[in-house]
């Protein structure tokens, strides 16, 4: 009762229904303590699961168990749903599977549960809700990833779908906004560190692997539509469709997306005061289509990527009429699991990518850009179990990166075509103790254009009961992509950037349904790779100074039968770690371009029935930096420094499942409830002024699960 009184008044809040004069931030601040009561009062009705003492372990680690062991387990309490998703087993962060409380790296996890009932639109929405990750914007109205205060977006955080690497080749980067599918994720798994040592060059400051539902997973047909109406204009029209089964020792899955939306319905502002309006003409239409097929060990990956967007912002001036640049990419991928013994197992594979990144066809007013990018990869993987504690991971692999341009230009070569080879071994160790986990391992990197790398990491972990801590060190490395190489700014080329991280975690199961779970670190990159702009909207890249931040994560998770609730906590600050000009705020040595120092998210699913889910999210942002335009008059196109008042960004969605029939659900959702308005602001000193996000939006998806049979 006291839950349904406290949503009542939470909707009358956010609609601005109730009859209650008060001003923004007060309506703002009520309307989050009233859905803190709710959980408080929530929590109480549950309060027998903290009150009683107890006597059971969080968890046991079955897969660790002999066959004698098990035989003797006797009457064990179950799991709660907590304690299985913080000690289920990922593989993003080692070789060989482990608890996420005891993963060599700092990880977070997230499931298809929690992206279905934030009704996210997007990765963004997904990701912003993560500790210590944000978004910035490059060039071309193309928006990419921070992480920890840091621009990651170009080649230092690795982008994995099914194992396949979307970051596209010639400058490394990730694009975001209505493109990368959700709705047929399982889980995703983030390492927020570095990754080099596992997955090389693209993942020097974090991972982000996702993987989609299997054949066995969908055992069927899932179909979902998503609209998405912003005050000014269409936000989003997405449809997307997966078929898949497991029969015996085949698999096979299909999944597809076909959509249509805008980056903003606002008016974007250039350095020089021109402007444009966003509303309809800031596209950005995905199709996707990801196949994948597996028969006892034998596997193949397809993807097929098209990202169509239409930018009017462009390169450092409003462009008029704007013009389209596509992203498309294919991917493949053919492994074999061969498992000789129970001991040994041997995966090779090969891989194949080709995309044509950035492509934007000749207009009066902008140059054509036109290259054919390809990766060739072949990868030989084995796996030692030694015995139940000790597992041994090494092998090699090579491949072969090609660029081509198509439209005319030159490299700097003065070539038409480029061709670099890399050789890469690996080699990762874990030894489980009583009394802790050691994990060592290495990547060495030798290429053929720009030299070699050498990246070593140790790690101590374990879990004690409801306590866990981590202690990790680990170097990674930038490595520089084909356009990096192809406008070094030195005679002397460009070299690898490579980076020192330090990172301690510690945890504590406070009951079996909650957790707590600190973390701080130092990041410090020596000889980053900045990018600069000169002459007439020449891109130049050097090697320069150093780079960094140090900082604090904090993340607190519950789960109860009333839903679930995950807040979490990030601050970095640069003092003293960064000394590149382009990525400073001048006067606040503390900070980074675009990026605040703090920010708060708050996010939970409350169910208000057997069917219904009221599922609120909050985010808080302090304070912020960027250039923007000059006020004077006398000098318009020399751009200004300027601070961005802190922010509190409020969304909604309601999620009803088995709407009539089995399978069927329906959401309707608001994000942005002030209307606070997301901006995008260039995290270097370059040529871009900030770019407008989407103003309020209203969201409506549904969706249809029909599942043929039990699954297998």
């Amino acid at each position: 009762m006291y839950k349904l009184f406290f949503i009542s008044l939470i909707l009358l809040f956010l609609t601005g229904t109730l009859p209650i004069p008060m001003t923004r931030s007060l309506r703002n601040s009520i309307t989050f303590i009233l859905l803190i009561l709710c959980g408080l009062f929530s929590a109480a009705q549950a309060q027998h699961d903290s009150t009683v003492t107890v006597t059971h372990k969080d968890s046991l680690d079955y897969y660790d168990m002999n066959l004698e062991q098990l035989l003797k387990l006797k009457g064990h309490d179950l799991p709660t749903e907590l304690e299985s998703l913080v000690n289920s087993l990922i593989a993003v962060a080692s070789k060989k599977p482990l608890s996420s409380r005891e993963s060599p790296s700092i990880v977070s996890l997230v499931t298809a549960e929690e992206i279905k009932n934030s009704g996210a639109r997007d990765l963004i929405d997904v990701l912003r809700m993560v500790p210590g990750f944000d978004f910035g914007v490059d060039v071309e109205g193309v928006v990419g990833i921070g992480t920890r205060g840091c621009w990651a977006h170009e080649g230092k955080i690795l982008l994995l779908i099914d194992g396949q690497e979307m970051n596209e080749m010639l400058y490394a980067t990730t694009q975001f906004g209505n493109h990368y599918p959700i709705d047929q994720i399982k889980r995703i798994e983030i390492i927020r560190g570095p990754g080099s040592a596992i997955y090389g060059g693209y993942a020097e400051y974090g991972v982000i692997n996702i993987i989609t539902k299997s054949g066995a997973d969908i055992n069927g047909i899932s179909l979902s539509a998503l609209y998405g109406q912003m005050q000014n204009g269409m936000g989003r029209e997405n449809l997307s469709l997966a078929a898949g089964k497991k029969i015996k020792d085949f698999e096979f899955s299909i999944t597809g997306l076909a959509g249509l939306g805008n980056r903003s319905d606002q008016v974007y502002t250039d350095f020089g005061g021109k402007t444009f309006d966003m509303a309809g003409k800031s596209s950005l239409n995905p199709n996707n289509l990801n196949i994948g097929l597996s028969w006892k060990g034998l596997s193949f990956r397809g993807i097929y990527d098209s990202y169509q967007t239409m930018v009017g912002d462009g390169y450092n001036s409003v462009a008029n009429p704007p013009y389209h640049q596509d992203f498309n990419s294919m991917l493949g991928e053919l492994k074999y699991v061969w498992k000789l013994s129970d001991k040994i197992t041997i995966t090779p594979r090969v891989n194949y990518k080709r995309q044509e990144p950035w492509l934007t066809p000749k207009t009066d007013s902008v140059p054509a850009f036109n290259f054919l990018a390809e990766r060739i990869t072949g990868n030989l993987t084995l796996s030692y179990n030694l015995n139940r504690h000790i597992n041994i991971v090494a092998g090699g692999e090579v491949f072969n990166d090609r660029a081509i341009e198509r439209d005319g230009g030159l490299f700097v070569d003065s070539s038409k075509t480029v061709s670099y080879m890399n050789y890469a071994g690996f080699v990762q160790g874990v030894l489980k103790y009583p009394i802790v986990n050691f994990i060592f391992g290495a990547r060495y990197d030798k290429n053929s254009q720009y030299g070699d790398a050498l990246v070593p990491r140790v790690g101590l972990t374990k879990k004690m009961d409801r306590f866990h801590f981590k202690l990790l060190y680990s170097q990674s490395f930038r490595a520089p992509a084909i356009e990096n190489i192809n406008q070094a700014l030195s005679p002397s080329g460009i070299k690898p950037e490579r980076t020192e991280v330090a990172e301690l975690e510690v945890g504590y199961q406070l009951t079996r349904k909650s957790i707590l779970t600190v973390n701080i670190y130092n990041i410090s990159t020596l000889n980053p790779i900045v990018y600069y702009v000169v002459g007439n909207n020449t891109d130049a890249y050097i090697n320069f100074g150093h780079s960094g931040t140090r900082g604090v994560e904090a993340e607190f998770k519950t789960r109860h039968e009333w839903g679930y609730l995950t807040a979490n906590y990030a601050f970095y600050t640069s003092q003293g770690n960064t000394e590149v000009p382009a990525y400073m705020v001048p006067g606040h040595s503390d900070l980074l371009l675009a990026f605040p120092a703090h920010k708060i998210n708050l996010s939970a699913s409350i169910n208000a029935g057997k069917h219904l889910s009221i599922n609120p999210s909050f985010q808080y942002r302090s304070e912020s930096y960027g250039y923007t335009k000059n006020p004077d008059s006398l000098n318009p196109v020399m751009p200004v420094l300027a601070r961005f008042n802190q922010q509190f960004f409020a969304n909604l969605f309601l999620n009803y499942n088995n709407l009539f029939v089995k399978g069927l659900s329906a959401g309707l959702g608001v994000y942005d409830i002030f209307d606070e308005k997301v901006l995008y602001i260039e995290p270097y000193n370059g040529p871009h002024a900030p770019l407008p996000g989407p103003s309020r939006e209203f969201i409506l998806r549904i969706r249809y699960d029909f599942q043929t049979g039990k699954k297998e």
